[in-house]
Parts: structure tokens; C-alpha cells; sequence
């Protein structure tokens, strides 16, 4: 007797058919990169890789997979960023946990971390570096990971921030060398040799005409004030009676804001080397100040 052959899937309910109609949603709603945004969620609901739905789009989709997709589109649509509906985002080669507590770790960021721990390499006798502000935790866990002798202090004034960057610090196996401390900028730190900061740098009047996605971000880890410089221009105010003789500051900006702070960073530190670098697209993104 002939085994009854299994009746194919419908389009709608199969891997690319999901993928269709998630990409036309999308697009209607104007999301900028919507069907990578589309296979990213699908990849999450299915808990296989991207490369998985390319080389098996006829897959069936099973019902309950479907409805969680289609929910996750919907909230994309409005605005939602993805690494919020996944809860987590990739830094530096590490996949974090994030929540809306944190602000979403930027690729830009990277050249941030690449510079830091090219100083720490240059200089072996320095390990003791704080990462101020930080959210999830990635800055710290990428140059802890990369620079076994350093010693990182993550600073946050946030108490959910920490909570997050806890989990990532452990989920990392970095809770020995990576430790979360809740301060208001430097306020009571102890000496550094290093000091890295990604502080809010938006200003007030980019605020008005931001993208729609940061407006799911934690205000507190965008808003740098009038001119965006508030808690760069504090934690440099700050940073004499923490950072030691030798030592080194690295803050991430807006390419518009590097002259400010170089000429901020001067006054403090007047025989400092003050340097600008520029991130992957050729923008000036990080501002270095090197101490005699």
C-alpha cells in the first residue's frame, strides 16, 4: 500500500512566505532595512541562525512561531529596535543581553575599544581602566576580554543599567576582573590609568529631530544637554583627581564636537597630547587625551 505523500506547506505559512509579508509590512511602515530587521526576528522565533531561513525557505512555519513573529513585526513597525524585541545585540564579537534600561551598543563604539586596548598594549603597566557610563556593560567586557592584566570598573549612576551589565559581566566570565559600581561620573572613584567614556553626547536641539527608534532608548544615555557636552564637560572637571600621571582618556562624540572637547581637555591639561580619530564611515568619533 502507497504511503500518502505530506502535502507541501502553504507559501503563507512557510519560511519565505513569512518572510514576504513581514518585509512588505515593513516597508509600508517606511522601516529603514526592514528585511534584514525581518530575517533577524524570524532567525529569534525559530532559534536558528539567518543562513538557516536562506537554505530552507519552504520550511513550514508552525503556528504558534507565526503569531510570535507576526507580534514582533508589528512592534518593529512602530519603532521598536529589533535589539529590544530580541534582547540582545552583538559588540565587539560578544552577544549581550539588553533591555530598554541600557542604551543599544553602536558599532561605531567599536573604534572606542580598538583604541583602548591599543593604548593598554603600549603601555603594559597600566591596568587599571574605568569604563564611565556603562549601560550594558560592552565596553568594559570587550577590553576585559581583550587585555587579560586590565581591570575594569564599570561605572553607572543608573541601578537597572548595572543590573544588566552584572548579567553580561558574568554571562562573560569576566566577574573577576570586571566590576560594576554604581557613581555619578567620577564622583568618588578610585585612581585609573585608563578612562573610557561614552557618556550622553546628543544635544537638545538634535533631540527635536531624531529617528523614531531612540525615542524607545533611555533618555539618560542620549541627553548631553544644550550643546551635548554636559557630562563630557563634567567628567573632564572630574578626571584630575582620578586619573593618574602617564594615564589616558578616550571619549566617544559627535563628529561636530571634537574641537570642543579637545579645546575643553587644553585648559584642563594644558601639556597633553590631544588627538581626534575617525570611526569606520571616516567621521571624527573619538577624542584621545594622552597625560605627560
Amino acid at each position: 500500500m502507497a504511503r500518502p505523500t505530506e502535502k507541501p506547506a502553504k507559501r503563507s505559512s512557510t519560511v519565505r512566505g513569512q518572510l514576504e509579508s513581514a518585509r512588505s509590512a515593513l516597508a509600508r511602515a517606511r522601516v529603514p532595512a526592514g528585511w534584514l530587521d525581518a530575517e533577524v526576528l524570524l532567525a529569534h522565533v525559530l532559534k536558528r541562525p539567518r543562513e538557516w531561513l536562506h537554505t530552507y525557505p519552504e520550511r513550514r512555519v508552525a503556528s504558534r512561531q507565526r503569531q510570535a513573529f507576526q507580534r514582533l513585526v508589528r512592534r518593529r513597525a512602530a519603532r521598536v529596535p529589533v535589539a529590544y524585541l530580541t534582547g540582545e545585540r552583538e559588540f565587539f564579537g560578544h552577544r549581550l543581553r539588553v533591555t530598554p534600561a541600557v542604551l543599544i551598543p553602536r558599532p561605531e563604539t567599536e573604534r572606542l575599544v580598538e583604541l583602548a586596548i591599543d593604548w593598554l598594549g603600549k603601555h603594559p603597566g597600566a591596568r587599571q581602566v574605568i569604563d564611565l557610563g556603562t549601560g550594558s556593560g560592552a565596553i568594559a567586557i570587550a577590553v576585559a576580554a581583550a587585555v587579560p592584566s586590565a581591570r575594569v570598573r564599570a561605572l553607572d549612576v543608573s541601578q537597572r543599567a548595572l543590573r544588566v551589565a552584572t548579567s553580561n559581566i558574568r554571562a562573560q566570565r569576566l566577574a573577576s576582573r570586571v566590576k560594576p559600581e554604581r557613581r555619578d561620573l567620577l564622583a568618588g572613584a578610585r585612581k585609573a590609568d585608563l578612562i573610557l567614556g561614552n557618556l550622553p553626547y546628543v544635544s537638545t536641539p538634535q533631540q527635536r529631530s531624531w529617528p523614531r527608534d531612540l525615542e524607545f532608548e533611555p533618555l539618560r544615555a542620549l541627553d548631553g544637554g544644550r550643546d551635548g557636552l554636559d557630562l563630557i564637560r563634567a567628567a573632564i572637571t572630574q578626571a584630575p583627581a582620578v586619573i593618574r600621571p602617564g594615564g589616558a582618556l578616550l571619549f566617544e562624540c559627535e563628529p561636530g564636537q571634537t574641537r570642543r572637547i579637545a579645546s575643553i581637555a587644553g585648559r584642563t591639561w594644558p601639556s597633553a597630547t590631544i588627538s581626534v580619530h575617525q570611526d569606520l564611515a571616516g567621521r571624527n568619533r573619538v577624542v584621545q587625551i594622552e597625560l605627560q
